[in-house]
């Protein structure tokens, strides 16, 4: 049996430099509002569109991963929202077609290759995190337990991410036996190794999260030199009201992270880097 993955425990007791914002984020934050506004909106315009294009135009289906990472969303007195459950339903109705593929033709993935890892800490004042919520949700609707690992120590969708990719770099050292595994810590390590980069590329993982989301996910991903097929939980994108102001949310989430990045370049500040890196 494998051993357990250990992330990096999260203080509820921490500095304000050691919270999800922290000083640095501070730092960014306002550079990003400045060149919001010397560069009249244009960037940020591009964001949004790009975000609306991959918010209409994402796939539901067809998953070709073994992985299967989900993004959490906060809960309500500990239970999944509507909006987390269509992201765990769309689980169901993928096996649903990976079973019907398998009744036709030899699939290329079956259910049981399939592992899930629901991403998501304890946020919103909730006794319960994210992840662990999730997983119990699919494991009543009939999901196997042992094909759930559960990454339950991030707060925010950019430390979603690098804790999956931590997971699935220990997974995949643990795997192939080599080397690297001494290069892994039980703790995130905000650089990667040059020896480590170029094994992202031989990590296959999908991710299921809402359409108004997935760009601004999968730009996060390619920053940290994952690749992942984005899988999108709603079967269409509604332009509601509602979403509409989520997509200018997320477009503003994804012009933040590029001005932090460009912050990062100028002022070579090693702190801002490894909050995004």
């Amino acid at each position: 049996m494998r051993k357990p993955f250990k992330f990096k425990k999260i203080s509820l007791k921490m500095s304000f430099n050691e919270s999800a914002f922290g000083w640095d984020g501070l730092s960014t934050f306002i550079f990003s509002n400045i060149l919001l506004l010397a560069t009249f909106g244009l960037a940020f315009a591009g964001l949004f569109l790009r975000t609306l294009t991959i918010a209409r135009n994402t796939n539901t289906s067809h998953l070709t991963k073994k992985t299967l990472l989900i993004a959490g969303l906060r809960l309500e007195n500990d239970q999944p929202v509507d909006e987390f459950k269509i992201r765990l339903n769309r689980v169901l109705s993928l096996f649903e077609l990976i079973a019907k593929e398998g009744a036709n033709k030899q699939p290329l993935i079956t259910r049981a290759d399939v592992q899930i890892i629901i991403l998501g800490g304890l946020t919103g004042g909730n006794k319960v995190s994210e992840a662990r919520s999730g997983a119990y949700y699919l494991i009543a609707q009939g999901i196997d337990a042992g094909q759930i690992v559960m990454e339950d120590q991030s707060r925010h969708t950019l430390e979603n991410l690098q804790n999956a990719r931590a997971l699935l770099l220990n997974q995949f050292a643990e795997s192939v036996n080599s080397d690297i595994v001494s290069q892994l810590s039980t703790q995130l390590s905000p650089q990667l190794s040059p020896q480590l980069s170029p094994k992202l590329s031989e990590v296959n993982a999908a991710i299921i999260t809402s359409r108004y989301h997935l760009y601004r996910v999968i730009t996060l991903a390619s920053g940290l030199g994952m690749t992942l097929q984005p899988i999108a939980a709603e079967e269409r994108f509604n332009l509601t009201f509602i979403n509409l102001l989520r997509l200018f949310k997320e477009a503003y989430y994804l012009h933040w992270y590029w001005s932090g990045k460009l912050w990062v370049f100028i002022t070579a500040n090693k702190k801002s880097q490894a909050r995004i890196t």
